[in-house]
């Protein structure tokens, strides 16, 4: 194997320091070339005893980084590991914003959209199997732009690694919750602290007219009442949105066609099923499926259309038969729709599919893989 090497220097412009943590420097610094600014993370703990103990912290936060990519979420650009000195460089995004809760309280109007953009960038983590582990305003950003940005993975850690006892002995900014007793660390922890950090940011606003208020109840009580995924609170966001908004006859037959006809031709899930909820993958893979067949009356596999929507094992009917027109008109629908809307629409369709049976034992009829 031959090993490649970049040897040559690449120089930035220092701009200005921006503060020391527990971990590392943290400067603004300038690509004069691309005409960029970047954040500039050295690793550099402030107490020099704890540099070598800390050290595989800072090169998991850049593997981590490195797995994410999500609007809500700061970007890793570059990094610079200097092992025989205990120390690199990490080159992220710069947010030229403020705080979470210090943005909140000069723009309570934005209070509802901010929550909104934080469970949708909690939920991502939730699919690719991360915890954050540190959540609190210092970590959450929002731009001038008002849009969020969730950063500082230093504890972060993947479900398939995390070690319970470590996670626990945190410094938590707000009351523990009660299954740290127990030594349980998961995604429905970190649900706690995000209502945690809302409620103390609601408080401090004064006469706000919050509607999710009751979504913040259910996230911040007992472990095993508590809402179970940021993919629940996503979809019980919508329900509420759905109060304030209307669709007309049209569409609402369009809906009803395709929700139809879907659901007719599935046949189980398994428990364990995911509803993909990244609508622009779903009206490309649409298009696609669409496109594939334009010459056909019906789709030629309906396994095609289902994994769109779904992702895990379930099993469906070959024979029973969908048309192309049906795709066509539900996919121009979605198009048609404000992004608000879109979300309301596939909602109800994971409605539809809750309703679906499921297995709890390998089947062999006619699974897709």
């Amino acid at each position: 194997m031959v090993n490649i090497e970049f040897l040559r220097k690449k120089n930035y412009k220092f701009l200005q320091e921006i503060g020391q943590g527990g971990t590392g420097k943290t400067i603004l610094i300038e690509d004069e070339y691309i005409d960029e600014i970047f954040i500039c993370k050295k690793y550099s703990p402030y107490n020099e005893d704890d540099k070598e103990l800390y050290y595989n912290y800072f090169i998991d936060e850049i593997k981590l980084l490195h797995t994410i990519h999500h609007k809500n979420i700061v970007r890793i650009f570059n990094y610079y590991l200097y092992p025989e000195q205990t120390t690199g460089y990490l080159l992220m995004e710069f947010i030229k914003g403020s705080l979470i809760d210090e943005f909140l309280k000069s723009n309570p109007d934005k209070l509802e959209d901010v929550f909104l953009q934080v469970i949708d960038g909690f939920k991502y983590l939730e699919e690719i199997k991360i915890l954050h582990r540190d959540i609190r305003p210092g970590n959450i950003l929002v731009s001038e732009k008002g849009v969020v940005k969730i950063i500082d993975f230093g504890f972060g850690k993947s479900i398939e690694y995390l070690d319970d006892q470590k996670s626990i002995t945190l410094n938590w900014r707000y009351t523990t919750p009660n299954e740290f007793k127990d030594n349980i660390y998961d995604t429905k922890t970190e649900i706690y602290f995000i209502g945690k950090m809302f409620e103390e940011i609601i408080l401090k606003l004064d006469n706000i007219d919050f509607k999710y208020n009751s979504i913040i109840q259910k996230m911040i009580i007992n472990h095993e009442n508590r809402i179970s995924s940021f993919f629940n609170i996503y979809r019980e966001c919508i329900n509420l949105s759905n109060e304030y908004l209307d669709f007309n006859y049209s569409e609402k037959i369009i809906y009803k066609n395709f929700a139809d006809n879907i659901t007719n031709i599935i046949q189980k899930f398994s428990e364990n099923i995911k509803y993909n909820s990244d609508l622009d993958e779903i009206i490309i893979e649409l298009e696609n499926l669409s496109n594939n067949s334009i010459l056909e009356d019906n789709i030629q596999n309906n396994n095609k259309l289902i994994r769109i929507f779904i992702e895990g094992r379930y099993s469906f009917y070959t024979a029973r038969k969908f048309t192309v027109s049906n795709i066509l008109a539900f996919t121009s629908l979605l198009k048609s729709l404000p992004e608000n809307k879109r979300k309301i629409v596939l909602n109800n369709l994971w409605e539809r599919f809750d309703n679906v049976e499921r297995f709890y034992e390998e089947i062999d009829d006619e699974l897709p893989f």
